[in-house]
């Protein structure tokens, strides 16, 4: 017979920095230091209380997923730890941050919007082949490596799919709940295809404009059931509302994985990734916010010349117009065919993509 000798070794580390933000409720990241090998790293602390009821094997549920689910795209897992309160995960850590810490700073271009997108669903496609479904998609679980690479991570909702690929969870985060979700508690690969359309949805208009349209939502409704009837209805996010350099490809791609018949949504990630990988209009308009002059600028840097286009409100109006700079004779030139001025907004930015379309 062989014995089994169980060892126990300390595990020192310095805690820097908490990390993260409201999305995450479940547990504590902080960026921390091991001692012994002087390294950075990604430290995640779960209280056991937090687990329901879950055995004592399963406190490291998280860890092992992560630990079988090697991948390119999926966070990996130096080590895991308990003592009597609290289970400890560590993982790499990346300057970068997440997902949502882009988000928070600038917009994205169609370019890098695909690129992290088609990174993260890789990922997805592999947990998801291995049977698991991850059901906390979102831009705080999104990490951007030092290569700016999407890597996917925080799998303690994860659940592994039973026979007839079911898995049954009851908590999500509110705001990425899909809409069947409020009529049972199994839920399926579909859940995951849902939450990857709220996180490209995100990384299209910007993170303000979701918590802004998700607070719109709470505050119109005056019971939980008004809400629920709003969430199926698809009646959050809006749909039809995308910036003018987002292509069309690409709303219609996000807006089926949005959709709230499962039998209309992609039935599959791999179908997401060959779809988004056709896309090749509008790839790189940049788009900033000047809010001090409430002013809205898209520009293109070509070989041979950078396009601007500017939206400013000028006494109730909102007029757009466009400049060419020509890099080799260092002229500026006016575009005075596209000069227009618009009633509203929403008028302006209907007029915007048709002229962005024209110098993609």
């Amino acid at each position: 017979m062989i014995k089994i000798n169980h060892v126990k070794p300390h595990l020192s580390l310095d805690k820097w920095k908490r990390i993260g933000d409201v999305e995450g409720k479940n547990s504590e990241v902080w960026i921390a230091r091991d001692t012994q090998l002087e390294q950075v790293l990604i430290l995640k602390k779960i209280t056991k209380e937090s687990l329901d009821q879950q055995s004592v094997e399963d406190y490291f549920a998280e860890a092992k997923i992560l630990n079988t689910s090697k991948h390119p795209h999926v966070m990996p897992i130096y080590y895991s730890a308990e003592n009597d309160e609290n289970v400890y995960i560590t993982m790499p850590y990346y300057a970068n941050g997440s997902l949502n810490t882009v988000l928070n700073k600038r917009f994205l271009t169609t370019r890098e919007i695909i690129r992290y997108s088609l990174d993260f669903l890789s990922g997805l496609l592999f947990i998801h082949i291995k049977g698991l479904i991850h059901l906390d998609i979102k831009p705080t679980n999104v990490i951007i490596d030092d290569t700016n690479k999407a890597l996917l991570t925080d799998f303690g909702l994860s659940k592994h799919l039973n026979e007839n690929g079911f898995a049954n969870q009851r908590r999500q985060y509110v705001a990425h709940r899909s809409p069947e979700a409020y009529v049972t508690t199994d839920k399926t690969v579909q859940d995951d295809i849902y939450q990857a359309g709220l996180t490209l949805y995100r990384m299209c208009n910007g993170n303000s404009d979701f918590k802004t349209q998700f607070d719109l939502l709470k505050t119109s409704c005056n019971s939980d059931e008004e809400f629920i009837k709003k969430i199926q209805r698809g009646e959050f996010p809006n749909r039809k509302s995308y910036l003018p350099q987002i292509p069309v490809k690409l709303r219609r791609i996000i807006n089926k994985m949005l959709h709230t018949d499962i039998d209309k949504r992609y039935k599959d990630v791999l179908s997401i990734i060959n779809d988004l990988s056709k896309i090749d209009e509008k790839m790189d308009w940049r788009y900033d916010i000047i809010e001090e002059e409430r002013e809205f600028v898209w520009s293109l840097d070509n070989p041979s010349s950078i396009v601007t286009v500017r939206v400013e409100e000028n006494e109730g109006k909102y007029l757009t117009s466009v400049k060419k700079y020509v890099k080799n004779s260092g002229n500026t030139q006016n575009q005075p065919r596209h000069n227009k001025g618009n009633d509203t907004l929403l008028e302006a930015l209907a007029h915007l993509e048709t002229v962005l379309s024209q110098y993609s």
